[in-house]
């Protein structure tokens, strides 16, 4: 499947004007040019495919005969799409198997079709598999997700830590169906229960509602034994620029979250309070300790972002756009 496809087109009508569509480049016939290109690199975007296309046959395709060539090239390559939903159980069993060590949960919710009725045999799931090793690292969790495309859509959750040395950790992964209230609880319950069940953790997140909701519900055990929910200064700053809408006061804000002391955060939060009244009430409406460095007695181990996490997306640019089960089988040669 690595070597290139050559094929001729003789009746193929070459047209100077590069911003229309023919007929006669089909879908198909992109399959065949995109193979090689795919096969080597499946996160090939849909510009670069467009582009490589057009200077090709010197028309330009439209973007949904270009989105399904790809996606008919991703199931030549990694195999058809439902049927690796079917068989990614079967091969997480023998990851278990044959890597000691590895936890997964597979939850399946009903399916349904649009007129209600219950579709036999079929399901929605949901999994996490996990590593040893996090109980040498520092007690910080940071999390994150990142939208998967093509076919597959959801959510890949991803739980990163840090060990002793700097390196990033990856902890645990979660296919949910979105960034749900119930996506959340499965991934923070599960988290708790096979990996992070010590007492002292800092758990890093932004400040979703789903995500808060699912750490304060007592069923996730992130109560007890306790440990600390915080939130990443990047999402406070942002939500503050769109609210207050004073990039001036940006820096004022920066200064308070990164101050060293106490008095020190004091003093810029007076500063902004005398700027900006409303700006002062805003910033008062969140309880210090989840985001500042002078209030959390140290227990974020001075990670006052989620780049842990967000760094991880680059390990797994293109992956995020295969089948389900490649992009397991992705996930863990990755991290081997």
């Amino acid at each position: 499947m690595g070597d290139r496809l050559y094929f001729s087109t003789p009746h193929l009508h070459i047209n100077s004007n590069r911003s229309q569509d023919h007929r006669k480049i089909s879908y198909d016939l992109i399959c065949q040019e995109i193979l090689p290109l795919i096969n080597n690199d499946p996160s090939l975007n849909m510009r670069t495919i467009i582009s490589h296309i057009t200077k090709v046959y010197n028309y330009m395709p439209s973007y949904r005969k270009a989105w399904l060539a790809k996606t008919k090239v991703i199931e030549q390559v990694y195999d058809n799409w439902e049927e690796l939903y079917k068989e990614l159980p079967c091969y997480l069993h023998a990851l278990r198997t044959y890597a000691p060590g590895t936890v997964y949960v597979l939850e399946t919710l009903p399916a349904y079709a649009q007129n209600g009725t219950l579709i036999s045999g079929t399901g929605i799931f949901r999994f996490q598999p996990c590593i040893r090793g996090f109980a040498f690292c520092k007690p910080i969790i940071q999390i994150d997700g990142t939208w998967l495309y093509g076919k597959c859509n959801g959510t890949l959750l991803m739980a990163v830590g840090q060990d002793g040395n700097i390196n990033v950790f990856p902890i645990a992964f979660v296919l949910i169906e979105g960034e749900t209230g119930g996506g959340w609880s499965f991934f923070l319950k599960n988290l708790r229960t096979h990996m992070s069940s010590q007492p002292g953790l800092c758990f890093i997140s932004n400040k979703h509602t789903s995500i808060v909701s699912a750490y304060n519900n007592p069923a996730s055990s992130w109560h007890d034994p306790p440990s600390t929910h915080v939130f990443y200064i990047r999402h406070i700053v942002q939500k503050f620029t769109r609210e207050i809408k004073e990039k001036a006061l940006r820096k004022w804000v920066m200064n308070a979250v990164y101050a060293l002391t106490q008095p020190s955060f004091k003093h810029y939060r007076k500063e902004i309070r005398l700027s900006n009244p409303n700006a002062g009430r805003w910033i008062d409406n969140i309880l210090v300790e989840k985001w500042t460095m002078s209030y959390d007695n140290g227990q974020r181990w001075g990670h006052m972002t989620t780049n842990l996490v967000e760094s991880m997306n680059g390990v797994f640019k293109g992956i995020q756009n295969l089948p389900v089960t490649a992009l397991v089988k992705s996930t863990y040669f990755k991290m081997a």
